[in-house]
């Protein structure tokens, strides 16, 4: 099942405006829970009048999966195939920046409608930026083999952002997002298993059962420092709680360098969040909600990585080739099926500016 809503930041996807460009990039991810996606992205972005500026985008995944979740509930392989496409604009007048959006979005089993408005203000002689953004997504769960399932999903989100000019070398933000669920939020294929009190002995499955109601709210501080003549230093800290009784941090740093056309990324994300309150790896008699989703667990990841960019001045135009090697390890600490994962993700890209 997809991601079930779209990052609110989406709402002023575009505020912006660059010259016009054309993306292509293919990223592969694999891990040791036997798990397989291949993502190619196209984009496109155009200025098409006076302050104006019109993008598309397009991305496939193309996932293979024997993972753990999949073979304990008696499915032997997982194959899927999801397809979105991205429609957006922006208009710029004067100091203000407005943008809409719509992302389509369907697999075998889901259909997904997302719609984005937003808004930004430029303050101060551009010193200081304030935005907001909605988003609205609809959703449409179903079940492959079982054609009476048919779920629905509602998302809705609010963003607000504030980016200050602190110094000519430092700048900041701050921001919060809220986003509300109200619909099916289960995996029409997970089964929980019923055990006695060892965990070891399944006595019968029932379906997994998730509240229809999740309330989410999450706030960011994020510094950017330029450090030397061409290099940068970016961090950011991210902090999460929900109405299931998740809360996660998130650190993240970020260290950027160029030399003439050459550009060099290292970055380090380090994540931690509690169990959702009704998860438990076993249960011994059924609940009202149950959940053995090993992603509503007590977990702990630590991803790194680095990004390789190279512009070429070809002609008129301008050509960056881009690498981009992750490395990730995920530690589940209440997760009796897999104590830990680990993972990569490579991506080659072209980026050709107009």
């Amino acid at each position: 099942m997809r991601r079930l809503a779209i990052l609110v930041g989406l709402a002023w996807a575009g505020v912006a405006t660059a010259d016009d460009s054309f993306t292509a990039k293919t990223q592969v991810y694999a891990d040791s829970d036997h798990t397989t996606v291949v993502s190619p992205t196209v984009a496109i972005s155009k200025d098409a009048w006076r302050g104006g500026t019109l993008s598309a985008a397009y991305v496939a995944d193309a996932v293979s999966s024997a993972s753990i979740d999949v073979v304990s509930n008696a499915t032997k392989h997982m194959n899927d195939f999801r397809s979105e496409i991205t429609g957006a604009v922006a208009q710029k007048w004067r100091n203000t920046t407005f943008a809409g959006s719509y992302i389509y979005s369907t697999e075998h089993d889901y259909s997904s409608n997302n719609v984005g408005l937003g808004v930004a203000q430029d303050f101060f002689q551009r010193s200081t930026t304030l935005a907001i953004g909605w988003t609205l997504s609809e959703n449409e769960v179903r079940r492959v083999g079982d054609q009476a399932f048919h779920r629905h999903l509602l998302v809705t989100g609010l963003a607000l952002a504030w980016t200050q000019t602190l110094s000519p070398k430092l700048i900041g933000q701050l921001s919060y997002t809220f986003t509300y669920n109200d619909g099916f939020q289960s995996s029409p294929y997970r089964f929980v298993p019923v055990s006695v009190d060892d965990g070891l002995t399944v006595q019968f499955k029932v379906p997994e059962t998730m509240p229809s109601l999740r309330y989410r709210h999450a706030a960011v501080v994020a510094l950017n420092r330029h450090l030397f003549t061409d290099s940068a230093l970016q961090g950011d800290y991210r902090f999460y709680a929900d109405s299931w009784g998740m809360k996660a941090h998130t650190v993240q740093l970020r260290y950027l360098v160029s030399w003439k056309d050459v550009t060099l990324r290292i970055r380090e994300r380090i994540y931690f969040q509690n169990k959702v309150s009704f998860y438990e790896p076993h249960y011994a008699t059924p609940q009202a909600y149950m959940t053995t989703d090993r992603e509503s667990s007590t977990l702990l990841s630590n991803l790194v990585g680095a990004k390789v960019s190279w512009r070429l001045p070809i002609a008129r135009r301008s050509v960056e080739l881009e690498a981009k090697g992750d490395f990730l390890y995920i530690h589940y600490y209440d997760y009796p099926l897999l104590p830990y994962r680990v993972g990569g993700t490579g991506e080659l890209g072209v980026n050709v500016l107009y």
